[in-house]
């Protein structure tokens, strides 16, 4: 009888990855001498830990700075790297240093875990990945090096240093994690050097390194205005640049009308630190989960505006996580293409193909599905918690983890041990995404051949 092999697909091989780097920081955080105290935090805490640093969530269970050793920080920050970035990616990008020949099963991974449309120049493209990520996340930990060792709070330079690195590194992969104390970024509300290096990290971390390519070419280019220039960007391109534009513009709005006199997050602040407060609550919820204030604070219309923001998240092709930019532009002119009358989805100039908007569609509503789910369980699970959550709290609490985001309205120290549960899949599946998960999870992908043309048929919308 013929052996059968297994050989995984490009999605499975992503999820393996996933599982295996979230397994082996389990076991290394849950080690005595990762605790401060010298005790094993425990496996479920530990797995909720390194499934949130895996998946660059940012939600914890204790305090980041109190409760990890150097050792347990490292690991973290490990694993933050390896999950903004892709296992897959810097294994691969281990080859290439090494002239190694990267297999077609390697390549069609790289492909599948960067969302590209051919199978060519996946060498270049992780060569690529690495260059960018080096150069950005250490030009960002030099300028919070100094922004910490200039913050007047006493830090060395060795200190001011390392929480560069660590918290350059946690930006660029929109993590959310940090090693400063109880409150994120909230002693550092006024440094203007800190709160923008933060920001422009996230952003450049969220838009994707296809984008990133793109606008270095720009940048090298000198001929022609620069309307001509940006002419010559796909449609991706400028679709993640516009509507990037639109949300931390318009979220950035919303927060100032909602939150101007609120005493709990701008009220007590002058108007031009109301101004970058709110700018960065409207990037941070792209998926970063790092805060400038407590998130509890919010009013409850503030809340579903976070929650909004938290759900639409990132770009492709990038560390931020969410049903991305794209997804919603492509719902958008659809809906525009609809109320016109046209027939197609034709975006600047462009048609875009039926089959895009299908995924987006089936990428959005389940997403969504997964937040409700999780609110649903959490309603129980939580019924007794300490904190009392209310139905906004634990929206929010799903929508953050489903979106990777890592901001809460303090309810994650008190989850009950099923609703951690519930919270470590939630960032699982939203860092996978539910779509590549159900892939993942067939075994054997249907074909072609499989397909069939069916007579059209009309149904009744209203």
């Amino acid at each position: 009888m013929a052996k059968r092999h297994w050989h995984l697909s490009a999605p499975q091989a992503i999820l393996v990855s996933f599982a295996a780097m979230i397994a082996i920081g389990t076991g290394l955080l849950n080690l005595p001498w990762a605790s401060q105290n010298g005790q094993s935090i425990g496996w479920l805490d530990a797995l909720f830990t390194a499934t949130s640093a895996g998946c660059v969530t940012g939600l914890v269970v204790v305090n980041t700075m109190q409760h990890w050793t150097l050792f347990g920080q490292l690991v973290i920050l490990g694993l933050i790297q390896l999950g903004g970035i892709g296992f897959i990616t810097v294994v691969t990008g281990s080859l290439v240093l090494f002239r190694q020949r990267i297999g077609l099963r390697q390549r069609l991974t790289v492909q599948a875990m960067f969302s590209q449309d051919s199978l060519g120049g996946m060498a270049r493209l992780v060569r690529r990945v690495l260059r960018y990520t080096l150069l950005i996340e250490g030009a960002g930990a030099l300028l919070l090096a100094i922004g910490f060792y200039t913050a007047g709070r006493g830090y060395t330079l060795g200190e001011s240093l390392w929480y560069g690195v660590f918290h350059a590194i946690s930006a660029f992969c929109n993590a959310g994690f940090d090693i400063i104390g109880e409150s994120s970024l909230a002693d550092f509300q006024g440094s203007w050097l800190i709160n923008l290096t933060v920001m422009a990290l996230i952003t450049l971390g969220g838009l994707g390194f296809t984008v990133l390519h793109e606008l270095q070419h720009l940048v090298k280019m000198h001929r022609g205005t620069l309307r001509r220039r940006l002419h010559h960007l796909s449609v991706h391109t400028k679709l993640v640049g516009l509507v990037s534009l639109i949300l931390v513009g318009g979220g950035t709005g919303l927060l100032l009308l909602l939150e101007w006199g609120n005493p709990g997050t701008l009220g007590g602040l002058s108007a031009p630190h109301k101004w970058l407060t709110a700018a960065f609550e409207a990037v941070t919820l792209r998926t970063a989960g790092f805060a400038t204030f407590d998130q509890g604070q919010l009013s409850a219309l503030s809340k579903l505006v976070a929650c909004g923001l938290m759900f639409i998240g990132g770009s492709p092709a990038g560390t931020a996580g969410g049903v991305k930019t794209i997804t919603l532009a492509l719902l958008a002119a659809a809906v525009m293409s609809s109320l016109r009358g046209h027939t197609g989805l034709v975006i600047f100039g462009r048609r875009i193909p039926m089959a895009q908007l299908q995924r987006a569609l089936a990428v959005f509503f389940a997403l969504f599905a997964v937040i409700a789910g999780a609110v649903l369980i959490l309603h129980f699970t939580e019924a007794h918690s300490a904190f009392r959550p209310q139905l906004l709290d634990l929206i929010f609490e799903a929508t953050s983890a489903t979106g990777t985001v890592g901001l809460t309205t303090g309810l994650t120290p008190a989850l009950s041990s099923a609703g951690k549960g519930v919270i470590a899949a939630c960032m699982f599946i939203g860092r996978l995404s539910p779509l590549t998960l159900a892939v993942a999870l067939t075994l054997k992908e249907k074909g072609h051949r499989h397909a069939a043309d069916y007579p059209a048929a009309s149904v009744i919308i209203s």
